[in-house]
């Protein structure tokens, strides 16, 4: 009698037991879970490259946007050849579009980083701060303060070096612009002209910050100038950036402009110098909000 006692005693703790188990085991696993949506969550709001497809793509040095994955997608299919830095880069500027579509409003608040390129439009009535730039200086025209201040730093280093640079070409009003565009159209037609001419309200030009200096003509051959070679070497000590480099047209959606140059302050134009980029890759990468 005393040993039946014992044995359900004993069954009854092994139950006990067994229960206790599967009651820990459950309510571990649920802790597990809650623990790493917790975690997928914070990682999520400090950094959202790793939201819920980011996976899919190797990133190195782009910027994962999951309000554009199914524009990555649809990209990289048709661009199999391209790294995903470059397909996320590219789509980030637009580039999974054509020219002069999904126009947005440059956004102003970004002062001399203003990015007006054939995605971004600046309004018809936009005019900059502008001061009258002198004839030491220019043939004629007017630059933002800012610009002109760094431009004639660096022109007057240049000439001491034995470069003499000038501006030829600088600030253009929404309406000048398309004077311009305007007649080479009727000239080239829209594709050319497209190649070499920005559309109102897309021209950098009327920024206030662009400058073409000593020519604005591929037939002057500026890149084989010691000029050049000099501004090459030193203008982004002075804030000014190449502006539509050679083998960047897919990208600036102009040809190679070697008098073509922009001013976004030193920093800016050392960093975008050193990574060999341009002023839309360094903009997405630094200054797009999504």
């Amino acid at each position: 009698m005393k040993l039946k006692k014992n044995v359900k005693v004993i069954f009854f703790i092994i139950m006990l037991i067994v229960i206790s188990l599967i009651s820990l085991s459950f309510f571990n696993h649920v802790f597990d879970y809650k623990l790493q949506d917790s975690i997928v969550e914070i990682n999520y709001n400090d950094n959202p490259i790793i939201k819920f497809h980011a996976s899919e793509f190797n990133i190195e040095v782009s910027d994962y946007f999951e309000k554009n994955y199914e524009r990555y997608i649809s990209y990289k299919k048709e661009n199999s050849d391209m790294t995903d830095d470059q397909i996320i880069t590219n789509v980030n500027i637009g580039l999974d579009n054509e020219f002069y579509t999904n126009i947005r409003s440059s956004n102003l608040d970004d002062g001399i980083l203003v990015l007006c390129n054939k995605y971004n439009q600046l309004p018809k009535n936009y005019v900059p701060s502008l001061v009258t730039m002198t004839s030491k200086y220019s043939t004629g025209g007017s630059l933002h303060p800012v610009a002109y201040k760094a431009f004639k730093e660096m022109v007057d280093v240049a000439r001491s070096d034995g470069i003499k640079i000038y501006n030829v070409s600088a600030y253009r009003s929404y309406w000048t612009q398309h004077y311009l565009y305007n007649r080479y159209v009727n000239r080239d037609g829209i594709l050319k002209a497209d190649t070499y001419s920005a559309r109102p309200g897309h021209s950098e030009h009327q920024t206030g910050l662009a400058t073409d200096i000593n020519t604005a003509s591929s037939s002057a051959h500026f890149e084989n100038t010691k000029e050049y070679a000099w501004l090459i070497e030193n203008s982004y000590k002075y804030g000014f950036i190449l502006r539509y480099p050679k083998g960047k047209e897919y990208i600036t959606g102009y040809k190679y402009e070697p008098w073509h140059y922009r001013y976004v302050g030193i920093e800016v134009a050392t960093y975008i110098y050193e990574h060999n980029i341009t002023f839309e890759e360094y903009y997405v990468k630094f200054l797009e909000q999504y």
